[in-house]
């Protein structure tokens, strides 16, 4: 638990906007990390306005916890920016509220970490009884699925399991204003300046997915449109979809066998291909808004 008198080693940034629900449970794990080093947790805010006391009233419960209220809703890489220039931790770790890190995630980000890779892990399924909980999470986060060996070498984090030195988010010029996909852009722009992404299987956090099949849907179209309009406007593949936005539909077919070649030596296999005609009915709704996001 942090020392309240020293300046924090590591902050941990945490977007909310309307999740009381579950920012509680998240706030909880990050009380009991099990780490000696000292830390802060930062909580951005942009809640309307009837959630806003219950939220206040929920980040009292610890002097570690500072609560940032944004008068307007901000975009999860917006209000993860304004947490990050308000820290004082030499590490920066993001979390999610709607995530639960494990009891030694903060310890293990701080064994693993260095000044030239961005840290990131496993996500485990806080949803894993429930058929669309469980089709949002394999198609959302199949490349975080539980691996064997120690750490591995990857091209993306998410940003609900992601730490680096606050050095890296000043030199990389922090997260774009976009809704989705920011973070795997952050993390192209980091490896193009010699920066790495590395996997570490202790670094653990469980992600609490939509439940609702219509959420989850909407969802997907809304990835789907962000994935296009963040390619397109940074000049990245596939170009020729900028072109010609129908063929956004061929895609269909290349995420669907991307999605099963991850999971192919995985405990979820068998998951995958038994909710495949459901996984296949929401990747369309993925396509038609990467069509609509390639046309903007």
């Amino acid at each position: 638990m942090k020392n309240a008198s020293s300046p924090p080693f590591i902050s941990v940034v945490v977007p909310s906007f309307n999740q009381p629900a579950t920012i509680n449970n998240c706030l909880q794990s990050l009380l009991n990390q099990s780490t000696g080093d000292n830390y802060e947790v930062i909580i951005v805010d942009s809640s309307h306005q009837e959630y806003r006391e219950e939220i206040q009233k929920i980040c009292s419960q610890s002097q570690c916890i500072k609560l940032i209220q944004e008068e307007k809703q901000t975009f999860p890489g917006t209000a993860r920016n304004i947490g990050i220039k308000a820290s004082q931790g030499e590490i920066v770790a993001l979390i999610d509220a709607d995530c639960e890190a494990s009891a030694n995630w903060l310890q293990n980000i701080a064994k693993n970490v260095t000044e030239n890779i961005i840290v990131s892990g496993i996500i485990l399924n806080g949803t894993p009884k429930n058929v669309n909980g469980t089709i949002s999470y394999l198609i959302e986060f199949n490349h975080f699925i539980p691996f064997n060996q120690t750490q591995k070498v990857s091209t993306v984090a998410a940003t609900c399991n992601f730490a680096a030195y606050k050095t890296v988010f000043e030199k990389v010029g922090y997260f774009t204003d976009h809704r989705a996909f920011e973070d795997i852009l952050f993390c192209k722009k980091f490896i193009q300046l010699g920066g790495k992404v590395v996997l570490f299987n202790d670094v653990i956090i469980t992600h609490l997915n939509r439940t609702s099949l219509g959420h989850v849907i909407n969802n997907q179209k809304l990835l789907g449109y962000h994935s296009a309009a963040v390619r397109k406007e940074f000049g990245m593949p596939p170009k020729l979809i900028f072109k010609f936005p129908l063929l956004a539909f061929l895609l269909f077919p290349y995420r669907f066998l991307s999605i099963l070649s991850r999971l192919l030596k995985s405990g979820m296999l068998f998951r995958f291909i038994l909710y495949s005609p459901l996984i296949k009915y929401v990747l369309f709704y993925w396509c038609s808004g990467f069509y609509k996001g390639a046309k903007a």
